[in-house]
């Protein structure tokens, strides 16, 4: 009996075919807000230490805007409403990286003259939005600064990269245009918000359109999308909205300390809805009880992965990693589900930190080979340190020889083999 045919997936839209609803996105009341409320943040810089303060709105919104790409290219075609997934200090590493690229062709004009700097300033320039979209895939600045990385992209994806690159230079020059006019006829003031919000909505496009193109093509640079469900059931009223209705009358009169001992009350008695659960982590931040909100993450996320909420999941390791970097879920079986959603999702760091040292934290695992063919593969393939790649398979070979896995091990071994081959300079000759 033949085996029973694998169900196809419906084709993604090309982008060229969605230009109409991808200049719309931002257009979203969840996405407007965030633009509107980070333009009137523009408006610091009538006030002391100005520019400090715009350049702290600026990076909020550069979060937002990755926010918005990575969700884009998790096949959510709908603006998130703030950032949560996304590391907080992505917004500075993508100031970080444009410095570096500017600061590059500046050294370039004076150190080879003005024909090699405009050439490599055009090269970087074609190569920033590769760079960009490494960086929200990878959530490292060496990792965006790779030319392996753009290069890869680039060739990859083809002509269509070259599109988006002049999308992004159109939509680029549409809003300086666009803002230079509101500048001139409006008064300074207002022009202020005005200009800030055109800025916004600009970016906001631009990372959607690179997050759609990782979409698209995801297939062929190694990222799996976590497509969401096209049918969401209506809003209902959340169970424990009573409850919620009168902590919120608490924090109104500035009792937050009596809010989250009856939340901590609820829980331990009859347990909460997600809704409950946020709010007392809330709460815990606002009161700075770092040992409780670790205390309460890790079980919450024994909860979460017993419901199947995985993204959940994920972005609570997140915040319980920033609060303690070996936090980690319980037991081996959660902590193999949980870092293959995270490869999955795009975040190769936040997987290899949970794998890290698995076989010494679970010795008995039989999780182990298939853990670390994972962390092998994103060594590999996300962070290009095929050194460290090669010794984890080769740990798998002599420790696991007879492992259901090894045609995988020894042929992702024998591709890094060729990749290191491939790449090693040639030795000099004496």
């Amino acid at each position: 009996m033949s085996a029973p045919p694998i169900a196809q997936s419906a084709p993604i839209v090309p982008f060229w075919n969605r230009l109409r609803e991808i200049t719309r996105y931002p257009a979203h009341m969840s996405s407007m807000i965030t633009i509107v409320m980070l333009a009137f943040g523009n408006l610091a810089i009538f006030l002391p230490f100005g520019p400090i303060l715009v350049l702290l709105v600026t990076v909020a919104m550069y979060r937002y805007a990755f926010e918005c790409l990575r969700a884009t290219a998790n096949g959510y075609m709908e603006p998130p409403e703030i950032a949560q997934s996304t590391d907080s200090g992505l917004g500075w590493k993508q100031i970080g990286l444009m410095v570096i690229f500017i600061a590059v062709s500046i050294v370039g004009v004076v150190l080879f003259g003005p024909k090699f700097g405009i050439a490599l300033m055009l090269f970087l320039g074609l190569c920033l939005p590769g760079a960009t979209m490494t960086l929200a895939m990878d959530e490292s600045l060496a990792s965006a600064l790779n030319p392996a990385k753009w290069i890869a992209l680039l060739t990859r994806m083809g002509w269509s990269y070259l599109a988006v690159v002049g999308l992004c230079l159109i939509i680029l020059m549409s809003q300086r245009y666009a803002g230079a006019l509101a500048a001139k006829v409006l008064p300074h003031f207002i022009a202020v918000i005005v200009v800030g919000i055109i800025a916004n909505y600009a970016l906001i496009v631009t990372f959607h359109l690179m997050g759609y193109l990782l979409y698209q093509y995801h297939d062929v640079v190694g990222f799996e999308p976590a497509r969401p469900q096209i049918l969401r059931p209506p809003a209902e009223r959340d169970p424990d909205q009573d409850l919620l209705d009168e902590v919120a009358e608490f924090v109104r009169d500035g009792k937050p300390g009596n809010a989250t001992e009856l939340l901590r009350g609820h829980l331990r008695g009859r347990g909460g809805t997600h809704a409950v659960h946020t709010q007392y982590r809330k709460l815990l931040r606002l009161t700075d009880e770092r040992d409780e909100l670790l205390r309460h993450g890790q079980q919450y996320l024994n909860i979460l992965m017993a419901q199947g909420k995985g993204r959940l999941a994920l972005d609570l390791m997140r915040e319980c990693k920033a609060l303690e970097p070996t936090f980690g879920p319980a037991d081996a079986e959660q902590t193999t589900q949980l870092a293959k959603f995270a490869a999955q999702s795009g975040q190769p760091e936040l997987a290899l930190g949970m794998l890290s040292d698995f076989h010494k934290r679970f010795p008995k695992s039989k999780d182990i080979p298939q853990n670390y063919l994972l962390a092998a593969t994103l060594i590999h393939e996300r962070l290009n340190q095929d050194e460290k790649a090669r010794a984890l398979l080769n740990y798998l070979k002599e420790n696991y020889p007879n492992d259901s896995l090894m045609p995988e091990i020894d042929a992702r071994l024998a591709l890094i083999e060729r990749t290191m081959a491939i790449t090693k300079k040639p030795e000099a000759k004496g």
